[in-house]
């Protein structure tokens, strides 16, 4: 894993060396390996539990430890594992997307699903998001699919990405709709 950057934001220390203003811009998207993305759990799960706790998931704590579990096991040795990350110029984890090959949302062909892509709310809403989206998928295999909350900000975000609505879902034992969409 490589260290993060300096600063890039337009940001203004204060005499005790705090940072007025926003959030300090994220370091470059970096590619992690399987036993890189498994050492940063609690990161990982500290991560989850900021960005699903709230809307529009509203999931539990434990929901990230099930995200991160998910994740972990896949990271040791899923074949076509991947893993990108962006971290903040004091080193947190800022943001990350993973995925690998598999066939449990077509059911039948095998596919790249796009698992994870968390972004810490204090860097939300200035392009990171897209940028590990990309850089995940630059080198992912098509077909690609993902499934997302069925609501007008996720279904939207993912459309202006090149993402389209393959089918909509709602699983067993959750009152919430999804939707699968395919990635050319």
């Amino acid at each position: 894993m490589t260290a993060p950057g300096p600063p890039t934001g337009s940001h203004a220390p204060a005499a005790d060396g705090a940072v007025v203003g926003r959030t300090q811009e994220p370091g470059p998207v970096v590619a992690l390996s399987g036993e890189e993305t498994a050492a940063l759990r609690d990161e990982l799960i500290a991560l989850c539990a900021q960005a699903f706790c709230g809307p529009p998931w509203h999931d539990s704590p434990r929901g990230a430890l099930r995200t991160v579990r998910r994740l972990t096991t896949r990271a040791d040795g899923q074949p076509g594992f991947r893993c990108v990350a962006a971290f903040a110029p004091d080193g947190a984890l800022a943001g990350f997307a993973a995925g690998w090959p598999d066939d449990a949302l077509s059911g039948a062909e095998e596919a790249f699903e796009l698992a994870e892509l968390v972004v810490a709310p204090a860097h939300q809403g200035r392009g990171l998001g897209r940028a590990l989206h990309d850089a995940l998928l630059a080198t992912a295999p098509a077909p690609r699919l993902l499934m997302t909350l069925d609501v007008p900000e996720l279904r939207g975000r993912y459309e202006r990405w090149g993402w389209s609505v393959a089918e909509r879902r709602r699983p067993e034992k959750d009152p919430r709709d999804f939707v699968v969409m395919r990635h050319p």
